[in-house]
């Protein structure tokens, strides 16, 4: 949760005024959303930004019953109508930052409640879908809190893909529906048969079984149908085995209505990827007008199963002032799952933080767009306290759904220091397939407690503003008013701390790809990464060098992170490390740091070199 959502978190309003309704759609336009009033009901919700432009859209999905319609238009919800200074509807395939639409119309004048918007040309819904939104501009010196307010929705539901906002290029487009429920837009569609039954399973990406095991998994069933969905009839095709089953589902009538089923699968013996196929042949015993549309979904079949540890980014910086919440999340994660928690804190909000590394991968190559977020196994960008605020349990509980799934390789890593002075650390690293697959391979070294006495050290803080009770969760509270922490600016010890990673400047991996790989394969590889020679950075390191940490992960043809490990760094098999007391007599010989300048006293934790041996005062 960034800045943005955050500020709406504390601050959404909920209209109890009934909105007037204005635009009647024509009769051969048929309205869909996610969202299927006619915006009388109490439980719309209206939230925003002061005076802003702001731009909201809904995803339109390319399958069931709208793969190949035509939108026409769509219906604009409009709460203040007084304080709209410009209001325009667009199309297009993919959300961008820039306003470049397939079809845009600009509206001149607009009334409260929907306003429709023809486009000049109608949009042909192809497989992948379109997003259909609106871009509006208030200025709340005309009216009244509909105008502060403008981004009209119904909190009663939340979905994915409901209600996608764009406030600012610092934050991009987010994907809110889930967490505040549904936008009122709705797009129109030319001349769109409403079937009876027409029902369709949703996919699952990156599943994965045991061979020769049974696995359930939840299967959504998505309906745009004029009647309700009480059972339905499936085929199920898994490797050539299919059969027929029966499930109950309740299911609502209307647009983009869904329930969940729990789908059994006997996979196979071998290990490998495979395909299995889904489709619904019948509802509430009648035909179902989708049955010729059915669901491929791509498993990986486990030799076995060996549980997985999870890679959580998180993008932060010392000049974040919410940040302390990511903190926070961070600490709670490696208090709850230990060494299950593999945390990469890569300080890249700021460039003044000395914690910035040389290089690692971008948040915006990741996706994320605001700090504090993190990423789980490279799947979902999500704030790393509140996660996606599934329930109280905030983060946490998305971790433990993430790491509930099996690993997809077997990981064996070894990490020795080497290089003149110990300033660099030879990792390596043995990889199994237990399905098979492209994979490719990333290392980093990270630090625990690395700390500083400079101001840049300082960690910006905009919790000293609010009270515990403001805020509300008991372990912020040490960040607010009153708190230990709560002042604007605080000292703190961080861990998790990306010093050194296989990504270049670009953000590209400079580790050799593995290739693909057959189920049970095995491959053998090696990359040595130098510790950070930015001065501050590496006075922070050598004082923790006993709390630095070698990590791999390995990346799937998706993207996403297949496993991942963490060990300490060791000392060389071939030259070790000398331990010596706090008390070091520099006249016995003269005492060299890593870079080969004299010290007059080795601090506690520091390495350093005396008689051409590497030693660490303990």
């Amino acid at each position: 949760m960034n800045l943005f959502n955050y500020t709406m978190k504390l601050f959404t309003l909920l209209a109890t005024s009934m909105l007037a309704i204005s635009s009647a759609s024509a009769e051969d336009y048929t309205p869909w959303g996610y969202y299927t009033g006619n915006m009388e009901e109490q439980s719309i919700g209206l939230i925003g930004a002061g005076v802003a432009t702001l731009r909201i859209a809904i995803f339109v999905p390319g399958d069931g019953i709208l793969a190949g319609e035509t939108i026409a238009g769509a219906n604009v919800p409009v709460a203040d109508a007084s304080a709209v200074t410009a209001l325009s509807a667009w199309v297009t395939p993919t959300l961008s930052s820039s306003e470049t639409y397939t079809e845009r119309v600009v509206l001149t004048n607009y009334t409260n409640g929907f306003n429709q918007a023809i486009f000049a040309e109608p949009y042909t819904v192809t497989e992948s879908g379109c997003y259909v939104g609106y871009t509006i501009t208030v200025n709340t010196s005309l009216g009244t809190q509909g105008s502060t307010y403008p981004a009209v929705y119904d909190r009663s539901t939340q979905a994915p893909n409901s209600f996608w906002i764009w406030y600012s290029s610092q934050y991009g487009w987010q994907d809110i529906g889930a967490d505040y429920g549904q936008s009122c837009l709705q797009a129109l569609f030319l001349g769109l048969q409403v079937p009876e039954t027409a029902a369709h399973f949703g996919t699952i990406h990156n599943a994965v079984t045991g061979a020769d095991t049974e696995t359930e998994w939840p299967v959504t069933v998505y309906s745009d149908a004029s009647e309700a969905v009480q059972n339905i009839e499936y085929t199920i095709d898994v490797n050539g085995a299919k059969e027929t089953r029966i499930a109950d589902v309740s299911i609502e009538s209307g647009f983009n209505k869904s329930g969940e089923i729990m789908v059994k699968v006997a996979s196979p013996t071998e290990p490998g990827v495979f395909d299995v196929t889904l489709a619904i042949t019948k509802v509430n015993g009648k035909e179902n007008s989708l049955a010729d549309k059915p669901t491929v979904i791509s498993f990986k079949n486990l030799s076995r199963i060996l549980q997985r540890n999870t890679v959580v980014e998180e993008f932060t910086g010392t000049g974040c002032g919410w940040c302390p919440r990511g903190m926070q999340g961070m600490a709670n994660l490696r208090a709850e799952f230990g060494d299950r928690f593999i945390g990469l804190a890569f300080h890249t909000y700021n460039s003044t933080d000395p914690m910035y590394p040389n290089y690692y991968i971008s948040a915006s190559k990741l996706g994320i767009t605001g700090a504090p977020s993190c990423i789980m196994d490279r799947k979902k960008v999500m704030d790393p306290y509140y996660g996606t605020e599934q329930n109280n349990r905030y983060v946490l509980q998305d971790f433990e759904n993430y790491s509930s799934l099996p690993a997809e390789v077997d990981i064996d890593l070894k990490a020795e220091w080497t290089g003149e002075g110990n300033d660099k650390v030879n990792l390596n690293a043995k990889i199994e397939s237990l399905a098979g697959g492209e994979y490719e391979v990333v290392y980093v070294l990270t630090a625990d407690s690395l700390t500083g006495t400079t101001s840049s050290w300082r960690q910006s803080n905009y919790y000293y503003q609010y009270s515990a009770s403001e805020v509300g969760d008991a372990d912020l509270a040490k960040f607010c008013r009153g708190g230990e922490y709560g002042t604007s600016r605080f000292s703190w010890n961080f861990d998790d701390v990306v010093i050194a990673s296989s990504y270049n400047s670009q953000g590209i991996n400079q580790a050799v790809s593995l290739g693909t790989l057959t189920a049970g394969q095995s491959v053998e590889d090696s990359y040595t990464l130098a510790l950070p020679t930015k001065a501050a950075l590496r006075e922070a390191v050598e004082a923790s060098i006993d709390k630095v940490y070698a990590v791999a992960f390995v990346l799937n043809s998706e993207g996403t992170i297949a496993q991942a490990v963490k060990v300490p760094v060791s000392k060389s098999s071939g030259e070790g490390i000398e331990s010596v007391s706090e008390d070091v007599n520099v006249s016995v010989a003269p005492c060299y740091d890593l870079q080969g300048r004299p010290i007059s006293t080795p601090r506690r934790g520091q390495l350093f070199i005396r008689d051409g041996r590497k030693m660490i005062v303990r």
